[in-house]
């Protein structure tokens, strides 16, 4: 089974990332719950014991104190409250009876002051709001009423408010895990499948692309992006393909010249005349082998970006001249039009460049090759011209390209330049120009 590994650690990443950032946001959103919460009890703790305060002091206006407490005895909704009436310093009445005094001010008929308690001993509650007014019992005597209210929630209260919101948080924590799981899933979905796909593609060309997701996302266009580099691919591994046939083929024409050569040395009693030329033969095929595997070399040095170059003063006149005696063709095929021409540049290379330029025209050349340098202000020129056909138009600056051959059957004399053009393109990008002009006879 494919490795996923890679998706499964991002998915955890995502989803631990939201469900942490939607933890924060639930623990927010219960801390201002909660203060919204015993603010509303605070307040409404006030006002409940400011109205009880103000109810005791109307019923103390018209009934003494102790009736009035023990009338709220009963009372079902009086809860934790505390109600007291005091007087001279004293508690007159309290309910529940034994509560300590619950403030020492004296209060003001029609009006009331609030304010807030800590814990009363034997009350449960860690808070009330107090209530302080004043009141003239039937009697005359004023007296002060104080009423306390618990402002927080019972004990088994906040228990079950605790629980229930743990329940919820937890509950909604689960379904966004399970949504973001699954959008993490789908989102991801485009990546796993061009993954499989990439993981299936053992062999660049043949053809096969990672699939596109629709969209104009990141993911699709990365998947764009890496079809791109397949196709790249692709093309290196046809040329790279291409450039091992054309080597294979410009082996197999000198070897086999050299293997005919040998062969009739090896059937002896030739004479004196034709032993030398078949000697001269296989001579020149083992040069013309020598000089391939050397074209070789150097296109590997320069794609490695390790070739050494030395440049020098050199005879370029020389230089073709020297190309000229290489080939393996009369000297009434060749017109040579030569004026005396120094250039600097790396001697190596330039023979190649000629030899190579000279074996294309000599390969593709009916009955005559011309071959002409001059000199201008600019540097030197070199024109080599043949009577064969041109070469097409568009294919014209192909040739120039690397492991380019114009014949797709690769035959040898039907054209293409194989590995020697390609050495020449090394050398033109190396600082040399070239131009291509059609003529009378040829390219």
């Amino acid at each position: 089974m494919p490795d996923v590994s890679v998706l499964r650690t991002i998915r955890t990443r995502v989803l631990a990332v939201v469900l942490g950032a939607f933890a924060a946001v639930i623990l927010i959103g219960l801390g201002a719950l909660t203060f919204v919460l015993l603010s509303t009890l605070r307040a409404q703790a006030g006002s409940t014991a400011q109205a009880t305060a103000e109810w005791i002091a109307e019923e103390i206006n018209q009934h003494p104190p102790a009736t009035v407490i023990a009338g709220h005895a009963d009372d079902k909704t009086s809860g934790e409250r505390v109600i007291q009436i005091l007087g001279g310093g004293r508690v007159i009445a309290s309910l529940p009876a034994d509560a300590p005094a619950l403030t020492s001010a004296e209060g003001q008929v029609g009006q009331v002051s609030a304010s807030t308690i800590p814990r009363i001993d034997g009350v449960d509650g860690d808070s009330f709001a107090l209530a302080v007014t004043a009141a003239r019992t039937v009697e005359g005597q004023i007296v002060t009423v104080a009423v306390a209210t618990p402002s927080t929630l019972e004990e088994s209260t906040q228990i079950a408010l605790l629980t229930l919101a743990t329940l919820t948080g937890v509950g909604l924590l689960a379904l966004v895990a399970v949504g973001v799981r699954y959008a993490v899933a789908a989102a991801l979905r485009p990546v796993e499948e061009m993954r499989a796909q990439a993981h299936s593609i053992t062999d660049i060309g043949v053809g096969r692309r990672l699939p596109v997701p629709a969209g104009d996302d990141e993911f699709s266009r990365l998947a764009t992006t890496l079809n791109d580099l397949l196709d790249r691919l692709q093309r290196s591994d046809s040329a790279r393909r291409a450039f091992v046939s054309d080597a294979g083929h410009e082996l197999r024409s000198p070897l086999a010249s050299a293997r005919v050569a040998l062969d009739r040395l090896r059937d002896g009693a030739l004479p004196e005349d034709e032993r030398v030329a078949a000697l001269a033969r296989a001579r020149l095929a083992l040069d013309r082998l020598g000089y391939v595997v050397d074209d070789l070399l150097v296109l590997s040095r320069m794609d490695e970006r390790t070739a050494v170059t030395p440049e020098t003063e050199i005879d370029l006149d020389d230089v073709v001249l020297r190309a000229v005696r290489a080939l393996p063709t009369t000297d009434e095929r060749i017109t040579l039009a030569l004026e005396p021409a120094r250039v600097v540049a790396d001697p190596k290379l330039w023979d190649r460049l000629v030899r190579n330029l000279l074996d294309n025209a000599d390969r593709h050349a009916h009955s005559h090759i011309r071959v002409t340098l001059r000199r201008e202000a600019a540097g030197a020129v070199l024109e080599v011209d043949n009577d064969g056909p041109p070469v097409p138009e568009a294919e014209r600056v192909r040739i120039f390209e690397r492991f380019v051959r114009l014949d797709a059957a690769r035959a040898r004399d039907a054209g293409g330049s194989g590995p020697p053009f390609a050495v020449n393109s090394l050398q033109t990008v190396r600082g040399m120009g070239y131009r291509l002009v059609p003529a009378t006879t040829g390219v």
